[in-house]
């Protein structure tokens, strides 16, 4: 997968046969520890293979922990292209222009935020516009990109 293309998800080829491994391995590990303390019948032998059992599961955790970080990371990312994206058509007094009463703002259904049509978050999507008041019913807020 590519980082850079729009519409994918934020983690490579790479990362998913990294987190398939550490949970792989952490569950392999677990297995182990399983079938080594099912072979005691006294608490006391089955405490190391216990110990063994909660190393696979942290290793698992650590290897999704890991992927998930990455996926942030990337997200992180794009989500400053995009603040870039607006800084560069925002006006020179730092704030978009004031909205005209009567605009029209889009949004899609189940989206917590309404946009304006020419917001980068909304731009392609082709959601219908209407009024202010309908998405407010809808009790969705305003963008805080666009700032509608």
């Amino acid at each position: 997968m590519n980082r850079s293309a729009p519409g994918r998800a934020p983690w490579s080829n790479g990362d998913v046969v990294r987190l398939a491994a550490g949970v792989m391995a952490g569950a392999v590990v677990c297995g182990v520890a399983w079938i080594g303390a099912s072979g005691h019948a006294e608490l006391s032998d089955q405490t190391g293979w216990v110990a063994v059992g909660v190393a696979g599961f942290l290793l698992a955790v650590a290897g999704q922990a890991q992927w998930l970080l990455r996926g942030r990371r990337a997200v992180n990312t794009q989500a400053a292209r995009v603040m870039t994206g607006v800084a560069a058509v925002t006006p020179a007094g730092g704030r978009p222009a004031p909205a005209v009463a009567a605009e029209r703002l889009v949004a899609a259904e189940g989206l917590r935020h309404f946009h304006r049509p020419d917001c980068p978050i909304a731009a392609g999507h082709g959601w219908v516009p209407v009024s202010r008041s309908a998405h407010e019913a809808a009790r969705r807020t305003a963008c805080g990109i666009c700032r509608p």
